[in-house]
C-alpha cells in the first residue's frame, strides 16, 4: 500500500513538473481565450486576453498548421471583443494556405451549430468569407 501511494504522488509530481514546464502554443492561447469569451457571451474583453490573443494571431500569421484552422475558424466567427480586429488578425492565416481554408471552412459548414442558419450572422459571413477566398 505504502509503494503504491508513494509511486502515485511520484507520477504526480513528475506530471506537475512537465506540465510547468511546457509553454502554452498559440493555437491554444486562441482556443482559450475565445472559449472563455463565447462562454461568458460578452461583448468585451480584458485587454490581457485581447494582448494575448493578438500576439498569438501574430505569430500564427507566421506559422500556423492545418489543424488550427477549426479553432481559427470559431474565433473568426465568434471572438468578437468591441473594438478589436479579430478578423484582420485571423484572414491572413487563411488567405497564406486557401485550399487548406476552403476544406475547413465546408467541413465547418458541414458540422454546424443548430442554432446556425443561412439567415443569420456570423454564419452568413462565413459564407462571405469562402467566397472572398475562393476569388
Amino acid at each position: 500500500m505504502k509503494f503504491g501511494l508513494t509511486l502515485f504522488f511520484l507520477a504526480f509530481l513528475i506530471s506537475a513538473n512537465a506540465q510547468v514546464g511546457r509553454k502554452e502554443q498559440p493555437i491554444q492561447i486562441v482556443e482559450r481565450i475565445s472559449l472563455d469569451y463565447t462562454g461568458d457571451v460578452e461583448s468585451t474583453d480584458s485587454e490581457k486576453d485581447k494582448n494575448e490573443i493578438k500576439t498569438a494571431l501574430l505569430k500564427l500569421q507566421k506559422k500556423s498548421k492545418i489543424n488550427d484552422l477549426p479553432v481559427l475558424i470559431d474565433a473568426w466567427m465568434y471572438y468578437d471583443p468591441t473594438d478589436f480586429p479579430t478578423r484582420e488578425l485571423i484572414e491572413p492565416i487563411f488567405n497564406k494556405d486557401k485550399p487548406a481554408a476552403l476544406n475547413a471552412i465546408n467541413k465547418r459548414f458541414r458540422n454546424k451549430k443548430k442554432w446556425e442558419n443561412k439567415k443569420t450572422a456570423p454564419y452568413t459571413d462565413l459564407i462571405e468569407l469562402r467566397k472572398q477566398i475562393m476569388k
